[in-house]
């Protein structure tokens, strides 16, 4: 397949990948879907970047990026969880509470879980992201 070809392909299918992990990772606390497979929707549209554009984005220097993405949200998960803990009595005990949103009247129920999936995904991305950039540097 040619450069160009590959590259026009990777602009329009990036932005889709990433909206579509944007809604598994907002609809997966009540519903199939959630951080993890959201992390890796993420980690493909990276992935189509890195093959389509290669080290032009300077991923060496970016990577560290990555490993601080993956420790914050560790981080995130555990805190998260240990707030089970001291609120509810039990480790990852999920919490949940109403909002009420005026601009569109409706209560939005808000819980702790979806703040775990958020720390989930950023664990996965950062795994995902370091080892894909680890794997495709070309060694001296």
């Amino acid at each position: 397949m040619s450069t160009v070809i590959f590259k026009t392909i990777t602009r329009a299918v990036v932005p889709l990948l990433m909206i579509f992990s944007l809604y598994l990772l907002l609809r997966g606390h009540q519903l199939p879907g959630g951080g993890f497979i959201a992390g890796l929707m993420t980690s493909s549209g990276i992935l189509l970047i890195y093959l389509a554009y290669g080290y032009r984005f300077d991923w060496k220097h970016r990577g560290a990026f990555f490993y601080y993405l993956f420790s914050g949200g560790l981080a995130l998960s555990f805190l998260v969880g240990m707030a089970g803990l001291f609120f509810g009595g039990t480790f990852l005990k999920s919490g949940v509470s109403h909002v009420h949103m005026p601009l569109i009247n409706e209560d939005w129920e808000f819980a702790s879980a979806a703040i775990f999936d958020f720390g989930v995904y950023f664990v996965v991305c950062g795994v995902c992201v370091t080892l894909m950039t680890l794997l495709g540097e070309e060694k001296a």
